[in-house]
């Protein structure tokens, strides 16, 4: 099978301020917490988050963690933007690789986060479903660890506006 490729936009508002998004973003035990869906897991072995640093994960169902990536932090502009590269395995197979960026900009509600992933299957189609649901669930899970249930914002979207 040869690489199949697909590009998503994810879109959200968190009604925080800027500051306060980035560093549940940048600091790794945040992120733990807020970025892996209900019912799963995901565990940093390391991550040396910065330009030029590379981080280390598993993640999937607790106590399995049957899924291990690598990641390289290709640029990382405190408190704006975060350019990396992703790549997941099952075992020794190569399911995808992606580059991602994730942007943090402020709107008069909070936070605009935005999030670009050039994903590079190797395994199908079902990668990409994969890619979405995760960084929507994030997104989702981000504001809500920041503002509470009911107040995170307008939700996550496609770029053209379309829910998640």
């Amino acid at each position: 099978m040869h690489p199949l490729t697909e590009t998503l936009h994810l879109t959200t508002h968190i009604a925080c301020p800027v500051g306060e998004v980035w560093s549940a973003f940048a600091d790794t035990e945040a992120r733990e917490q807020w970025s892996a869906p209900a019912g799963e897991a995901l565990v940093y072995d390391y991550d040396d988050f910065r330009t030029g640093g590379s981080a280390r994960y598993r993640c999937g169902t607790p106590g399995e963690l049957q899924f291990s990536a690598a990641i390289d932090y290709v640029r990382v502009e405190e408190q704006s933007y975060a350019v990396h590269t992703d790549t997941v395995w099952r075992d020794e197979e190569l399911l995808a690789t992606a580059l991602i960026a994730w942007t943090f900009s402020v709107v008069p509600e909070g936070t605009r986060v935005s999030i670009v992933d050039q994903v590079v299957s190797f395994v199908g189609t079902g990668m990409f479903e994969g890619h979405r649901n995760g960084h929507r669930i994030a997104l989702e899970q981000l504001g809500v660890f920041l503002t509470g249930p009911g107040e995170v914002g307008t939700g996550a979207t496609h770029r053209d506006g379309r829910p998640s």
